[in-house]
């Protein structure tokens, strides 16, 4: 029974900047019978997000910049379970040809369904630098992508580019017996064996950031997810798994 693919060796990490807003200046102080006034700065309020749509769980988002420096925001959105897809016959049959034993994995079956866009904001993208993505435990992938270490495992998304996965996962609680939200999801660099941060030559993976759906609040794991980010001085944005 295959697994998906470790990204690298060393535990995979992200790290999130977070962009601060300065205050804006005080008003010029006013001269009335020797008293100055002085007005109060008004805080730049923070944007609010706009919401999820209602069948999906989370969405994961990351800056991904090639060493030409080149940049690229990277989105994977994952969608609830379902008791069927919308091509559920060519979906089975990729899993049956590409995943030895899933059919027998989990009782009962859902099916999870991850979109995932990779889109270049600036520069051009060298095909040869990589970013891998995970969804849960059993995917396999349609669209602008190809195997990282094998099938049924985690991918390469070409940048730019769309793709598709689909994970068989469990269909009672989504934090035991496969539920969704045992299982990791996000990007990760592949790397050297023993590197502790991006080398001259590798991606680097910021401003990672997780938004939960009104979905992924049902999950004990996943609730906790936006405050945990797994990170590895810019190899990674991954959240959830072990």
């Amino acid at each position: 029974m295959r697994r998906s693919a470790v990204l690298v060796t060393a535990g995979i990490a992200m790290a999130v900047a977070l962009a601060g807003c300065a205050p804006h200046p005080s008003a010029a102080p006013s001269h009335h019978g020797g008293a100055t006034a002085s007005r109060t700065p008004t805080p730049t309020p923070t944007p609010t997000p706009t919401p999820l749509p209602d069948d999906v769980l989370f969405q994961i988002t990351v800056m991904a910049t090639g060493p030409s420096g080149a940049k690229a925001i990277l989105t994977e959105t994952v969608h609830a379970p379902v008791a069927a897809t919308d091509q559920q016959s060519a979906d089975e049959a990729q899993l049956d040809n590409e995943c030895d034993g899933w059919r027998q994995a989990y009782s009962p079956t859902q099916f999870l369904v991850g979109q995932f866009s990779e889109k270049v904001t600036s520069g051009v993208w060298n095909d040869d630098d990589v970013v891998a993505a995970d969804l849960a435990s059993y995917p396999v992938w349609q669209g602008d992508e190809k195997p990282f270490q094998s099938p049924c495992a985690s991918a390469l998304p070409t940048i730019p580019g769309a793709a598709r996965a689909v994970s068989p996962v469990g269909g009672g609680d989504a934090d035991t017996n496969g539920g969704w939200g045992i299982y990791r999801y996000g990007f990760g660099v592949p790397t050297e064996a023993g590197s502790t941060g991006p080398s001259v030559t590798d991606v680097v993976l910021s401003h990672c950031a997780i938004q939960l759906g009104g979905g992924g609040h049902a999950s004990a794991f996943a609730s906790g997810w936006p405050a945990s980010p797994q990170t590895d001085n810019g190899l990674a944005c991954f959240f959830g798994g072990s």
